[in-house]
């Protein structure tokens, strides 16, 4: 039988497709996926597309559609992301990486073309969400459930109708609605998860999780709907987190010498570097070294309705509810090894210290992140091609954590001294000389008993109203769109924390611990001392006369509260023009800001119990220009062209927050760190470049270019200057203030390469049931110039939370009902924080790559049954120090994750 010549071209492309891809895949070493919109199975050729393979093809559907230049993850037939969280599915996007939260393994934050949280935006149905955090605006990806999202959409050119507080670019879920599917939809998944990391103290319980959503139809014309979806997750596990914290550095010369750090303070503890300082050819040393050990119990509970209406005419409306919580149970115990004095060094890498000191704590951290929204919206076509949109949502966003310390430290001693072996790249190792002692809880004498709740809660009205005439998708010719919107935001915290003070010796031994002994996998066979605090909170209640409040507790309290009311009001015009070859649109955007900051400080400086309010009310508007073209090279061939500017509010933190002032009246001198309520919003002037080839339904390449000048980078900057009496205190003082300025500027330039090509159909049986994804970015960057300890300025070479190369590949395997799917993921060396003491004491998070597998078999059309497994090669992410990064800080040890669960739709 022969085919045709449409055949032969769409082989032929396929073809290069697979070339290109496999190169790829051989050059990046890694793995990723994409997806699209909820729809029902789909068949190609006679094959029934399911799961991962039709959502990826469904994404692209989007992101051929958008007008602008996008990516996007989707649901698959049942309404579920067909991945371990929301969080681990928007990380293969194309420019996508995530902030892992270090206590937990799990992606939680999102960093967008280099860019961290702090410069992008997160909405639901196009309304953006309130924070879930204490001082940020982000909002955390792990309280969001897969099941609420039938898409997901990353814009990464904006128009004029978007809010302008998205540098890096907007992340918006989109929600499933009843007319998706008309008449009954049910859907269902569960799963039960066995973590590789076993609690430590306690015995871990069956982890996770079960999700189920309902939709129907109804009415004499079906125009009434309603979809209800909730959702249940646990996971139970631990990690080891094995930190050094920091480092000193000694001029060894070979053969066993006795040498101080370079520095040394007087304590012999550490050292205080300067920036002149040259490391290179000095041997290291970590200062510390400690065990974390977290046993958690993570739980997410969701709930989400929307009841909607549609004449199938003109006129459509919904009222939609969602409640959405994150708990994480977590506890903490720590044992660790101090320096203390000069170090015996026998080889750059070994050596030992006579003396050290030692100290064990227990943390128990309940933090509850919570989401609660509800919106009533509604469109009318008053005539052909014209819509009225309209939305009024009230969201509020919170953060809860409770906190018990207890702390026990042993003095330093000879008996505390310990061998050591720090080579680099490799995570050091203490021994102690006498491990006895070192276990020995008579040794540990309690230094605080403290509890905390610290509580931040956002509240976020949002109020718009589109007028849109032949601009909606579907158009042709000119056209035209205006709004306006009206957001008005509270933001609070507040901490409460009552600590004592042991007033007598308080030993561990008398006391009690853990009968547990924890023996760290990295730990050459030592064990972990453990704190019980059972024990101690019954030791403390039945002997009350030896403790005593801290005299600190009222102004820890006060301090660092906050409350910043932020006005937004909006409005935009932009037009634009579609036909078969062109699209364009364009516009402005002007957003109207008033903030009010009140904050707190001691009064006098020097006060334990007295503060001062302080408010501050100050406004600015901005206008915003936007555009954005595609043009049909050929019917399957785009490219885009977009310039725009847009903002990047400071966070709460950097506009309100103030810390303890030290103040020592001996030296005359006040060292202080406040918030800067006149900080400007970052502004970045962005062009983005992107050509776009879909060879087939389902296979494509695409390759962008972008380019972003920040001005008004906010950093922190000190300053020291000569005061007559000062925040209430009398004389002359010198006064050294910390805060966060508009003062430099960044530049980020980048490329995204992305390959597609779900089905080798060009090849012979059995291969041509394979596909395969593949996309690359890498970021150039100018960071922003800092003030280092001394006065002088360092331009860092790099954006915190930025990754120079991110790779995700996946690679596909279907045959009738069978399906599996290997993907992995590598994000390159990430900043995570930047010294002014010395550019060796920046930490980064070094290069991860990750691989998970997923197996599916489908029963029938209805259910299917699947095997999942995450971080099955056991990377453990790693914060490197040092002159190029070369020295562990610390590696986190999470584990792999193993799913077997079913899913379930009719």
């Amino acid at each position: 039988m022969g085919f045709d010549a449409r055949s032969r071209r769409a082989s032929a492309r396929h073809g290069q497709l697979f070339a290109l891809t496999a190169l790829a895949l051989a050059v990046g070493q890694v793995g990723a996926q994409s997806a699209p919109t909820p729809a029902d199975a789909v068949a190609l050729d006679g094959v029934q597309v399911t799961g991962k393979v039709l959502s990826t093809e469904q994404a692209m559907a989007e992101k051929r559609a958008a007008p602008g230049i996008s990516d996007g993850v989707s649901a698959d037939e049942i309404g579920s992301i067909p991945d371990f969280g929301l969080g681990e599915a928007v990380q293969r996007i194309p420019g996508v990486a995530m902030t892992i939260n270090n206590g937990r393994g799990e992606a939680q934050f999102l960093n967008l073309r280099g860019l961290n949280p702090d410069y992008n935006a997160v909405s639901v149905d196009g309304v953006a969400l309130p924070s879930t955090e204490t001082t940020s605006r982000n909002v955390s990806l792990d309280v969001l459930p897969s099941s609420l999202a039938r898409q997901v959409s990353i814009y990464k050119t904006v128009t004029p109708d978007m809010t302008g507080n998205a540098v890096g670019g907007i992340t918006n879920l989109r929600t499933r609605s009843a007319f998706d599917s008309p008449g009954l939809f049910a859907a269902g998944r569960a799963d039960l998860a066995h973590w590789d990391n076993r609690r430590v103290v306690a015995d871990s319980r069956p982890s996770g999780q079960v999700e189920g959503t309902l939709s129907n139809t109804f009415g004499a014309d079906r125009q009434f709907g309603f979809v209800l979806s909730g959702s249940y997750f646990r996971r139970d596990s631990s990690s080891l987190d094995t930190a050094m914290d920091s480092d000193g550095y000694y001029r060894y010369t070979g053969g066993t010498q006795t040498l101080s750090s370079l520095r040394q303070n007087a304590a012999g503890t550490g050292s205080t570097l300067k920036p002149s300082d040259d490391l290179d050819g000095l041997a290291a040393v970590p200062d510390r070294h400690r065990w974390l050990t977290y046993d958690n119990v993570r739980t997410r509970q969701a709930l989400f309705g929307k009841f909607e209406y549609d004449n199938h005419q003109n006129l459509q409306a919904h009222l939609t509810a969602g409640y959405f919580q994150h708990e994480n149970d977590e506890q903490r115990r720590t044992q660790f090894l101090n320096r203390v004095g000069p170090a015996t060094l026998d080889s750059p890498t070994t050596g030992s210290f006579a003396k050290g000191s030692a100290q064990a704590d227990y943390d128990h951290y309940d933090q509850v992140r919570r989401i609660q929204y509800l919106e009533l919206g509604g469109s009318y076509e008053p005539a052909e091609r014209s819509q009225l949109d309209l939305v009024a949502n009230y969201a509020a966003g919170s953060y809860r954590q409770s906190t018990k310390e207890d702390v026990f430290t042993s003095a330093a001693s000879s008996k505390l001294g310990f061998a050591y072996r720090a080579v680099p790249g490799d995570v050091a190792l203490f021994s102690p000389a006498n491990p006895a002692y070192f276990l020995d809880p008579a040794n540990y004498a309690q230094t605080s008993y403290l509890s905390r709740m610290e509580r931040s809660r956002s509240g976020l009205l949002t109020l718009k109203a589109d007028f849109t005439h032949n601009l909606q998708e579907d158009a042709s010719g000119w056209g035209y769109k205006a709004g306006v919107e009206h957001r008005n935001l509270q933001q609070r915290y507040g901490l409460d924390e009552t600590g004592y003070v042991p007033t007598r010796n308080v030993s561990l031994a008398a006391i009690g611990t853990e009968d547990t002994r924890f023996h760290p996998y990295d730990g050459a066979g030592q064990s972990m001392l453990l704190i019980d605090p059972d024990k101690v909170d019954a030791y403390v209640a039945t002997h009350p006369d030896a403790y005593a409040l801290a005299t600190t507790n009222a102004r820890n309290s006060a301090i660092g509260d906050f409350n910043i009311k932020e006005a937004i009001d909006s409005a935009y015009v932009m037009g634009g023009y579609r036909d078969d070859t062109w699209t364009a649109l364009g516009g402005l955007r002007h957003e109207d800001t008033k903030q009010t900051v009140q904050n707190t400080l001691p009064s006098p400086l020097n006060s334990l119990t007295q503060f001062a309010r302080q408010s501050v009310e100050r406004s600015y508007g901005k206008l915003l220009p936007s555009a954005i073209a595609t043009y049909h090279l050929a019917p399957d061939l785009l490219l885009r062209a977009g310039a725009s500017q847009t903002l990047g509010r400071a966070t709460y933190a950097a506009l309100a927050q103030n810390s303890t002032p030290s103040v020592s009246p001996a030296a005359g001198t006040i060292s202080q760190t406040l918030g800067n309520p006149q900080l400007r919003p970052r502004q970045s002037t962005n062009l983005d470049l992107s050509l776009e080839w879909y060879a087939t339904r389902d296979a494509m390449v695409s390759l962008a270019l972008f380019q972003k000048d920040i001005k008004h980078e906010i950093v922190n900057l000190s300053s020291t200057t000569t005061q007559t009496n000062p925040g209430g205190l009398s004389g002359t003082w010198q006064v050294t203030t910390t805060q966060a300025q508009n003062a430099s500027t960044a530049k980020v330039r980048g490329l995204e390469l992305g390959l597609a090509d779900l089905h080798f159909d060009f090849l012979p049986a059995p291969f041509d049931r394979f596909g395969a994804t593949f996309n690359a970015t890498l970021l150039d960057m100018d960071g922003p110039a800092i003030a280092m300890n001394d006065g002088s300025r360092r331009t860092l070479p790099m954006l915190t939370g930025a990754a120079r190369s991110l790779f995700n590949a996946s690679l596909m395997y279907s045959d009738g009902a069978f399906s599996a799917q290997l993907s992995a993921n590598r994000t390159g060396k990430m900043p995570i924080s930047f010294a002014t003491d010395n550019p060796a004491n920046d930490v980064y998070y070094a290069p991860l790559q990750t691989y998970d597998a997923q197996l599916r078999y489908a029963v029938d059309r209805h259910l299917s049954f699947l095997v999942q497994g995450k971080n099955l090669a056991n990377a453990r992410p790693t914060r490197v120090i040092g002159p190029g990064q070369a020295l562990i800080k610390e590696e986190l040890d999470n584990g792999r994750a193993y799913f077997l669960g079913a899913t379930y739709a009719f």
